[in-house]
């Protein structure tokens, strides 16, 4: 068991830690960097470091020396708290991009036809 929470730690720092920074810093893939807005590549960088955060906690309570019910208590505050968080920010940012396209005039593509009514 001990080596299974090592691992889920290892792989938990190795991928989400590294993209919550860079995208915490305004990096992305060229193709995220398209679709969305600076904003929302800092949120979801803020995003997958609460879901570090949050997918830590039940290694750590494991792996710590404490009594079961102390355990439970910090898991059953923490983890699902910080899991949906993580899910609100992505979904506030995937929201917030959503509004503020549609709020700026569409752009007809060069070289597409123009689009007819009825």
């Amino acid at each position: 068991m001990v080596v299974f929470l090592w691992c889920w730690i290892g792989l938990f720092t190795a991928v989400l830690l590294p993209l919550g920074i860079a995208m915490l810093r305004g990096w992305a893939p060229n193709r995220a960097r398209t679709r969305w807005s600076p904003a929302r590549i800092r949120v979801q960088g803020v995003s997958a470091l609460v879901m570090y955060v949050g997918g830590l906690v039940p290694a750590v309570a494991d792996l710590a020396v404490m009594p079961r019910e102390a355990a439970d208590i910090l898991l059953s505050a923490t983890a699902p708290h910080l899991v949906f968080l993580s899910l609100g920010l992505q979904g506030g940012a995937a929201l917030s991009d959503w509004f503020g396209r549609r709020t700026t005039p569409w752009k007809v593509p060069p070289g597409a036809p123009p689009h007819r009514l009825g």
